[in-house]
């Protein structure tokens, strides 16, 4: 009779497959028969970390219907595991024959005393439903402030059809363990005031660079006798969730399997439900449809632009040029009269303004100073700052 206990984080890189691979091995040296599922896909996954190159995979199980015997990598570090694919979301790719195929090879596991699932950080629906519907489940955060708010999300979503299931939490990367205790209590608080729920701490692994020295090719996971701090740790873990005396019923992989197959909306004969026909590929319709939309909307937009621009029509004449010359200036102006100062002569302009009124302006170059102009000049600038009557 399996127990099964699904380990997850609301985030990438805070140690999940790590304390899933260490608390594996502590188990089993315990005399535990223990299996690892490996549901977590990318570069993180429980394969790649022990350094292994296994010829088939979960995926290979499902698609290519490669037995279980084959896919079974045995005394892994003293635990059995079923190795998980590099390919990301592709859980969310398989059709109700492969997901019901998944179901049954789960089932087939139920000859270990646990059954340890590294599940995805994937809010995916396939991939989130491993944890949704197992009945124990092992989130681990971590001191970060980013962990947190993500590990609360995630804690929303597992809890949102299964609010029974036992969430034991695991503070990993800590400093020392008053740190730990701190970022326990202040999610323990945040999960109590807001969803009312009681959430145990299973542990406090310290920050060690033994634990991803041990995960290296050809190195074993740390051991209980090791100096490491966090080899304690990991050790304390494993007793802590042993010491447990919750009721394990019967049959209890079983049940996962069917609660799982039902989440994910795959009925007993293998057929998707009907529940899941209506719902969930209409969201995917919908979404996919208001994405076209918006594309098309900026499609639409930027043809208006485009036909706006080319039928734009040229600056109409009395218009200022981008570039200012006097003969433009001139061109604008109703009519001129010269005037001469300090024995230069220039010309005086004068245009309608928009009440009737005349306005009388003259040019100068930006290199005239107003300050040593002659009365003549200065006046002549003057007036072309202000409206006269004729």
């Amino acid at each position: 009779m399996a127990r099964v206990v699904t380990v997850t984080s609301g985030t990438a890189g805070v140690g999940k497959t790590s304390i899933c691979i260490h608390l594996a091995a502590q188990l089993a040296r315990r005399g535990r028969r223990v299996c690892l599922l490996d549901a977590d896909g990318g570069g993180s996954n429980a394969g790649l970390s022990l350094g292994l190159e296994p010829r088939h995979t979960l995926k290979d199980l499902i698609l290519y219907g490669v037995a279980l015997d084959e896919v079974l990598i045995r005394n892994c570090q003293g635990f059995d595991m079923v190795p998980g694919s590099t390919s990301v979301d592709w859980l969310d790719e398989l059709t109700s024959a492969q997901l019901h195929h998944l179901g049954a090879s789960l089932s087939q596991l139920d000859g270990y005393d646990f059954v340890l699932i590294d599940s995805s950080t994937s809010t995916a629906h396939n991939a989130l439903s491993f944890a949704q519907t197992s009945p124990e489940v092992i989130l681990v955060i971590t001191p970060a402030p980013i962990s947190l708010p993500d590990a609360y999300s995630l804690l929303k979503l597992l809890t949102s059809e299964h609010p029974e299931k036992r969430i034991h939490i695991v503070v990993n990367k800590s400093i020392n363990h008053t740190i730990g205790r701190y970022s326990y209590g202040s999610f323990r608080e945040l999960a109590q005031f807001y969803l009312g729920m009681q959430l145990p701490l299973l542990g406090v692994v310290s920050e060690d660079q033994d634990l991803q020295t041990a995960l290296r090719p050809q190195q074993t996971p740390v051991s209980a006798d090791s100096q490491a701090a966090a080899a304690g740790n990991i050790s304390s873990l494993a007793d802590q969730l042993l010491s447990e005396n919750a009721d394990h019923p019967e049959g209890e992989l079983h049940s996962f399997c069917t609660r799982y197959l039902k989440a994910i909306g795959v009925t007993e004969s293998g057929q998707m439900s009907a529940e899941y026909v209506l719902k969930v590929p209409v969201d995917r319709k919908q979404k996919l449809r208001q994405q076209f939309e918006c594309l098309s909307k900026q499609v639409d937009d930027l043809i208006k632009e485009i036909v706006r621009l080319r039928q734009a029509p040229e600056a109409p004449q009395g218009t200022v040029p981008a570039s200012v010359t006097e003969t433009s200036i001139a061109a604008l102006a109703s009519g001129s009269e010269a005037a001469a100062s300090l024995g230069e002569t220039f010309s005086i302009y004068s245009t309608q303004s928009s009440n009737g009124d005349k306005q009388y302006f003259a040019c100068h170059s930006p290199d005239d100073c107003p300050q040593t102009a002659d009365p003549v000049t200065v006046s002549l600038m003057e007036n072309s700052r202000h409206s006269t009557d004729n």
